[in-house]
């Protein structure tokens, strides 16, 4: 008989060395950074540190009492809401038109895929001259048609909307390939077995595809819900966080009271960005139990 080999850790240095350099990427740009913004919070500091002292809690029990901070947090969480469902549900429609291994299709999912390649800053700068009121190509078409001309990010009831809008339009292509790719990896079996048993376009829609690319609906759920609650570019560069603050997200008023308005207290900007990190490991952790659990269990 042959003797087994032993099993001999010193072979599992070759896969050390491949996740190194990840790893020294992970630690520069995330973990040292939190760690420091952790320390910061606990802290009186300016941009210019002048007057360093240790402030305890006391950021944290300050951010629990202002109005912006609460009126932030329920701009994003509104955001995300709203925008995750829409960015994934266009992107589940969508892959249903364009889930065949034709020339037509495939050009359409590069089409499709271009926004999301695009700076979101250059995105918002040219959305938000093609809304505005007074010179915007939108307002203008509109007007030709007897409407009234709308201002889509001046209008407070209207402003949140139009960036959601805007935002789930920039980022659908990332999904729509991801559910695309799923959908083509369903055998075809599947549907044929369908056919002739006479079910309806919608019934092999939902007892087939949605089970069978659940996964990675799941995955794009929550990889996007991340995304959104980190949501930036967009409302600073198209709205600034208004009108009427109806906008700012609480990435945008960290960035205000760290780096935009005086005394530029970065001891607060950090104990704010704790704050958001907390928000998102709940709502990460809550979902992976939920979704991806579910998605796995569908999978298998």
């Amino acid at each position: 008989m042959k003797r087994k080999k032993k099993y001999q850790p010193h072979n599992q240095k070759a896969a050390y060395l491949f996740i190194l350099p990840s790893m020294v990427i992970l630690t520069v740009f995330v973990f040292i950074p939190l760690i420091a913004s952790l320390v910061i919070s606990l802290l009186n500091m300016n941009i210019f540190m002048n007057d360093i002292s240790f402030a305890g809690l006391a950021n944290f029990r300050k951010l629990f009492s202002d109005s912006r901070v609460s009126n932030a947090t329920l701009n994003t969480v509104v955001f995300s809401l709203f925008q995750v469902p829409l960015q994934v549900g266009l992107a589940l429609l969508l892959s249903m038109y364009v889930a065949k291994n034709n020339k037509y299709t495939k050009m359409l999912r590069s089409i499709y895929y271009l926004p999301f390649v695009c700076s979101m800053t250059a995105i918002g700068i040219v959305w938000s001259m093609l809304l505005d009121p007074n010179l915007g190509l939108v307002p203008y078409w509109l007007k030709q048609i007897g409407l009234e001309s709308i201002s889509f990010l001046k209008d407070p009831s209207l402003a949140m909307p139009t960036v959601i809008v805007i935002t789930a339009w920039k980022g659908f292509g990332y999904t729509l390939t991801l559910i695309t790719a799923a959908v083509l990896n369903i055998s075809p079996s599947l549907y044929e077995a369908a056919d002739i048993d006479g079910a309806s376009a919608w019934t092999k829609f939902t007892h087939i595809t949605i089970p069978g690319i659940f996964p990675t609906i799941s995955f794009c759920i929550v990889t996007t819900t991340i995304s959104s609650l980190q949501v930036f570019d967009q409302t600073y560069v198209m709205t600034q966080g208004g009108p009427l603050y109806k906008t700012e997200t609480l990435v945008q008023y960290i960035y205000d009271r760290g780096f935009q308005t005086a005394p530029y207290d970065l001891g607060y900007a950090s104990a704010i960005s704790v704050y958001l990190f907390a928000i998102i490991a709940v709502v990460t952790f809550v979902l992976r139990k939920v979704v991806l659990n579910k998605g796995e269990e569908s999978d298998a």
